[in-house]
């Protein structure tokens, strides 16, 4: 049986795991191997069960800890090929063994144990940056986060994922009334940056998306709020939904896809 959850998603750092209680793989790895050793035990995941981490892009939240844990634990990393090629100098800075890094192309199948994954590309301020999608036996999970704008192939994708990890970064009013300098509105709201509620929203209403759970990650603590988007999601679909809190783990006992 297929086990998820999420480790923490945010600015603070982002991670969610999935396990067949043998193998278990990561998308994204934002945390210190001891923080992320500390919320796999909350759900009772041995950190030498992680097989693979698959990474979106570099921005630290997202992959600050990968090259620590590849080198601590031997584990692989899988990222975009344009990444490997485009970003030397942040590579280097991880400094992820050569032979533990594995350089990607689009739709290229890679499997670990009972996992199936491949990436899309998704539009951020980030060179190669993807979403992954996620089979195993019959089931299908789309993670989505961190782009600008949603494309034809990710309404696809989402609308025969049976469980969407999927981005509502701000409000766009409280974007606009909020602290950050123009230039960083400007980049937040851009088609190289992120989604908004409404963007989100707006994504599942199109890609009739009709599966089991959708989880609202990668909110902004300054630019959303959980409540107002918990509102606006209940007035909008009735697929169940979790708005998923910077920080935080998802959830106290396991969600289950049977």
């Amino acid at each position: 049986m297929l086990r998820y959850a999420v480790l923490g998603s945010g600015s603070s750092g982002n991670s969610y795991v999935f396990t067949d209680g043998t193998f278990s793989i990561l998308i994204d790895q934002g945390f210190s191997v001891a923080e992320l050793g500390r919320r796999l035990a909350n759900f009772s995941i041995p950190l030498s069960s992680i097989q693979g981490v698959f990474i979106t892009h570099l921005h630290p939240d997202h992959a600050r800890g990968v090259g620590i844990l590849a080198r601590k634990q031997r584990v692989s990393v899988y990222m975009h090929e344009k990444t490997v090629v485009s970003e030397p100098v942040l590579l280097e800075k991880l400094n992820i063994p050569s032979h533990l890094l594995h350089a990607v192309g689009v739709s290229q199948c890679i499997e670990i144990g009972p996992f199936s994954l491949f990436c899309f590309e998704t539009s951020h301020d980030s060179t190669g940056s993807v979403g992954w999608y996620l089979l195993y036996e019959n089931q299908k999970i789309m993670v989505l986060t961190d782009t600008g704008v949603t494309t034809l192939k990710h309404l696809e994708l989402a609308k025969d994922a049976d469980l969407l990890f999927l981005e509502a970064n701000y409000d766009e009013q409280m974007l606009e009334e909020g602290p950050y300098p123009k230039f960083l509105k400007k980049r937040i709201s851009g088609s190289f940056g992120h989604l908004s509620n409404t963007q989100a929203l707006t994504f599942l209403s199109t890609s009739q998306f009709s599966g089991k759970h959708i989880y609202f990650i990668h909110l902004s603590d300054i630019n959303n709020s959980p409540e107002l988007l918990q509102t606006a999601a209940h007035n909008t679909i009735q697929i169940p939904f979790t708005v998923c809190r910077k920080g935080l783990w998802y959830g106290p006992t396991w969600e289950e896809i049977s």
